[in-house]
This record gives structure tokens, C-alpha cells and sequence, in this order.
């Protein structure tokens, strides 16, 4: 048997167990009579038949012509739960974050409520009623070198006591069915390099054609204690002031589609000459207490007195355990971390992109019925 009619074995096999599925929830439906052990398998159906669904659309491709029909059959079976019983997924917004508490950091249900992260929520029936058990964390950025929507996965977390059951399967699936909607194929997942989450993620991804390759994140990670020669740094940051001073209608500018209260006042800061701004180092303060670099704007050539100021000022306020992310945003700001900030982390990470389908042919659940046949 060759490669591709095994692919067309494990669909119709996915479509034998879809049909049976099908008539097992037009059962219980018909019950009507639901009560909790009732709706939980119930529920266990319709999780099991969309699983099924995800499984037929990445077989070949997520992204194929057929790959896509699938991912919307998903979607509606998705809408037909919700307008019967309730929701199997979610949009993660400020209003209903709380929810998946269990399943974000405070730091990352912080980034949702200010809109810098969207994020999709798992939600299954207990005997508490309905709760969070998963959440995918993303935000969508442009490609640098073509200007293409590129997709870059944040978070990916499922309850433990969820795990195996397909939640993972659906929240990924649920992504994908969405960037149909933004046009784009380009999606990037950021996988820590631990080995207890390696093997996980490898199964999961790969099985959506996901290619992997190794890498060092682009934040680093320096702990106050770790910073020295403060001298040389109250001389870099002798000429910039710290954002607070900064006119509104010019902070206004500067924050972009975040409030103005978004960028910590105290840590932020600005260098100028007159009322033209030369450049801006704009940071944010967590709920975990870590400070978290955002931004930086303005003539490159300003950024060692900008982070000078930051640290300074993080030193005065924060105590010296406390975390700051830095970010490179291009080699030469890579190697100036390196040299000047020689004690910090930067993780290690597994880069899993979703590569575009193979060839330019693509088949139908009939044609490999057809292909089976002969």
C-alpha cells in the first residue's frame, strides 16, 4: 500500500467512526432529558466528533483544498453544539478571562485584557458547571522580509485532567479554521526547549506538518541583582527623562493602540532635542513584577542611553530579584545585550513553523473512496 492510500485509509476510517458518532448524538439528543451524567456525555461526543474532524484535515494538509473543507465542517459542528447546549470553545476576552485562570499565568491573562495577546478558551462541562481547561495564546505580526500576516503561538495549555481527549487537537484546529479568515498559512510556534514538553508538542505539531528547527529566543532575561557599573550607566543616562514628562498629544502618539497608562511612566523613557522626540525605550510592568520591553522607537543610535535610564530606574524602584525582558529586535542589539548584560537566561526554543502544502493537486474523501475502490 502506498503512502497516499494510507492517508486515504486513516480518512475513511476517521469517516466510518464520524457516521457512527453522528448516530450516537442524534440519540442522545433525542432523549431530551439531559441531566448532568447525560450532558457530560453528550458533551464527550461532540468532542470526540470534532476531534475526528481535525484528524481528517490534517491528514493531508490543513491548508489543501480538502484540508480546509474539513477545518469548516469543524467550525459548524462547533456552531451546532453552541446553539443546542453551549460552547466547546471560546474567544479569551477581558470579560471572560477569568474563567481560564487555571490555564494562564497572571502575566498572560494580563496581556489579554489590554489586547496585546488574543487568545481561544477550551471549556468543558463538571459537576461544577462549565469551566476553562485549555487556552492557546496568540498574536498575529507582519513578516519582515514580505510584509506577509504571520500567526506566532504564544501559550498552549491544557488541565491536566483534560489532557488526551483531543482539547490540544481542537485549539489548534480552531486557530487554523481562523487564519482562513486573515488569508495567511504562516504560522509560528515558539516551543520551550524542556524536555518534558518537547516530546508533546512534537506529536502534536508534526501531525499538522509542522517542520521544527532549533533556536535561542529573542528575549533575554536579566535580574537587577546581575547589573553593574552603575557609574558608566548614570553617564549614558544623563540627557533622556522618564515618560511621565512627555507631552500627552506626543505619548498619545507613542502608545499607539494601548491606553496611556499601558507604558509604566517611571521606567519608559524618551530622549529629545526640542520638541522632536530622537528616541523612545517604552516598557511595560506586569502583574508578576517583571518589567517587560515593548518598544523601541526613534535613531538607534540613542538605545544605550534609553536602557541605561530603565535600569537605573528599575534599580531605584524594584528590589533586585526582580526580572526584566529585554528584546532583540536586530543582530546588532543582540550583541550589545551580550556585551554589556554578560549574566542573564535566554531560552533556548524549538521554532515549529506550519510549512504550505506539498504539490499543487489535492483530493476529496470521494476520490479516495474511488481510489480504494480499484
Amino acid at each position: 500500500m502506498s503512502y497516499n492510500e494510507m492517508y486515504y485509509q486513516r480518512v475513511l476510517d476517521a469517516e466510518t467512526e464520524m457516521g457512527e458518532l453522528d448516530e450516537a448524538i442524534e440519540e442522545a439528543v433525542s432523549a431530551l432529558a439531559l441531566d448532568a451524567e447525560g450532558r457530560n456525555e453528550l458533551e464527550k461526543l461532540y468532542e470526540r466528533r470534532l476531534y475526528l474532524q481535525y484528524v481528517a484535515a490534517r491528514t493531508f494538509h490543513p491548508f489543501s483544498e480538502f484540508g480546509k473543507l474539513c477545518l469548516n465542517k469543524a467550525k459548524e459542528i462547533t456552531d451546532e453544539y453552541e446553539s443546542e447546549f453551549g460552547l466547546l470553545t471560546t474567544r479569551i476576552t477581558k470579560d471572560n478571562v477569568e474563567r481560564f485562570r487555571g490555564s494562564l499565568t497572571v502575566d498572560l491573562m494580563d496581556d489579554i485584557r489590554t489586547g496585546k495577546y488574543q487568545a481561544i478558551g477550551a471549556l468543558r462541562y463538571d459537576e461544577d458547571g462549565v469551566s476553562g481547561v485549555g487556552a492557546l495564546v496568540y498574536f498575529v505580526d507582519t513578516d519582515r522580509l514580505d510584509d506577509e500576516y504571520i500567526v506566532r503561538v504564544k501559550w498552549l495549555f491544557v488541565k491536566e485532567n483534560f489532557r488526551n481527549r483531543g482539547v490540544a487537537t481542537s485549539l489548534l484546529g480552531g486557530l487554523l479554521g481562523r487564519c482562513q479568515a486573515l488569508e495567511t498559512e504562516n504560522v509560528l510556534f515558539e516551543v520551550p526547549a524542556k524536555k518534558e514538553l518537547i516530546q508533546p508538542y512534537y506529536k502534536l505539531l508534526s501531525d499538522w506538518h509542522f517542520d521544527f528547527e532549533a533556536g535561542l529566543a529573542p528575549q533575554l532575561y536579566l535580574k537587577m541583582k546581575d547589573v553593574e557599573a552603575m557609574d558608566e550607566l548614570w553617564d549614558m543616562a544623563a540627557d533622556v527623562k522618564p515618560l511621565k514628562k512627555l507631552p500627552t498629544d506626543k505619548l498619545n502618539s507613542l502608545s499607539g493602540k494601548f491606553a496611556d497608562d499601558y507604558y509604566d511612566g517611571e521606567l519608559s523613557c524618551y530622549i529629545a532635542k526640542g520638541d522632536t522626540i530622537l528616541g523612545a525605550l517604552l516598557v511595560r510592568r506586569l502583574p508578576s513584577g517583571m518589567i517587560r520591553m515593548e518598544r523601541l522607537v526613534g535613531d538607534s543610535k540613542y538605545v544605550e542611553n534609553l536602557l541605561s535610564f530603565m535600569l537605573i530606574s528599575a534599580k531605584d524602584i524594584c528590589d533586585d530579584d526582580t526580572i526584566v525582558e529585554l528584546f532583540a529586535e536586530s543582530e546588532e542589539l543582540n550583541d550589545y545585550f551580550d556585551a554589556c548584560y554578560t549574566t542573564h537566561l535566554r531560552t533556548l526554543v524549538m521554532l515549529a513553523s506550519l510549512q504550505k502544502p506539498y504539490g499543487i493537486s489535492d483530493t476529496s474523501v470521494v476520490e479516495a473512496v474511488e481510489i480504494l475502490a480499484e
